[in-house]
């Protein structure tokens, strides 16, 4: 199997995700309460264990210290989803999801350092590329001065990093063990700990997270199971697709993200307007389009050069 096919699927799962949290956000979880959707997205790691044990019964046939590590790595990612929400909070989807191609830098750096990874001429060329294109997408030419926004920017690139840690530390163990579901299990099972953790010390969490279940409690929960199981189908296939090719050129491929983010807003707001708002004004579509087109460009480089 391609490893490009199978990491494509990170990207189109991801920008389905990136669209029901803004909804979520916009519509149930108003003023910055984000500690809902955390702890859905911690807590709802506990779903997919028994799966993964039913589909390989070996999940506890690693040492000690790779349970540790991994679940460690699980702690990392529910950090990640910590800033990537309050980013959301504060701006656009489509201004959100191109800042995510930050990761990449940091896989290729850590990539390179923990894995010896290298990457050829072409494929650093196309990583460029695509990250110049992620930028585009994310400034601000409203005003008559070009400005980009600090804060989402500070909370992005702080997701980025500790996004492109846990695919390097997966792949480190995963490659070690000769096992995927295993790593994958202890990699959830890090997430639901660290849930229950959240849950247990930061009040403010989980009075949203309670409250929100009291007062919306069939709708939340059946659009929140929707989204985790996207969101898990997307990082299943991209630790699936680390363990198959390079760090960072498996996360550059992620930089297919903002289109298919584009696309789906488009296509809410001409159908159903009530659920996204995509500006369709020809300055922002012209920015946006060019952006994107960078980014498939540089991705094809990538993977065919």
């Amino acid at each position: 199997m391609s490893w490009f096919l199978v990491a494509l699927i990170t990207p189109i799962a991801h920008a389905a995700v990136n669209h029901i949290d803004k909804y979520l956000l916009s519509k149930y979880l108003k003023n910055g309460q984000v500690g809902s959707l955390v702890l859905f997205s911690a807590l709802f790691a506990f779903v997919a264990l028994p799966v993964i044990a039913l589909i390989d019964p070996t999940v506890f046939a690693i040492s000690i210290r790779d349970m540790g590590i991994l679940m460690i790595n699980g702690l990392l990612l529910v950090l990640a989803y910590i800033f990537y929400f309050y980013a959301l909070d504060a701006d656009e989807t489509s201004i959100v999801a191109p800042l995510f191609q930050l990761v990449p830098v940091f896989g290729f750096i850590l990539g390179y350092a923990v894995l010896g990874e290298h990457l050829t001429k072409n494929q650093l060329a196309g990583s460029i590329i695509v990250i110049c294109g992620a930028i585009l997408l994310s400034l601000n030419f409203s005003h008559s001065r070009v400005s980009v926004k600090r804060k989402v920017i500070l909370f992005m690139t702080a997701s980025s990093i500790l996004y492109a840690i846990n695919g390097v530390l997966f792949k480190f163990i995963a490659e070690d063990v000769q096992r995927f579901w295993p790593s994958l299990f202890w990699d959830f099972a890090g997430k639901g700990v660290f849930g229950v953790i959240i849950f247990l010390t930061i009040a403010s969490y989980r009075n949203q997270f309670l409250k929100v279940l009291q007062e919306n409690r069939t709708s939340i929960l059946a659009l929140n199971s929707l989204n985790e199981l996207l969101a898990m189908i997307g990082e299943g296939a991209g630790v699936f697709a680390i363990l198959l090719a390079p760090v960072a050129l498996v996360q550059v491929v992620g930089g297919f993200q903002p289109f298919f983010v584009l696309i789906f807003g488009i296509a809410l707001t001409l159908l159903f307007p009530r659920l996204a708002q995509e500006s369709l004004a020809k300055k922002d579509m012209f920015q946006k389009i060019a952006g994107i087109c960078a980014i498939v460009l540089g991705t094809v480089i990538i993977s065919y050069l």
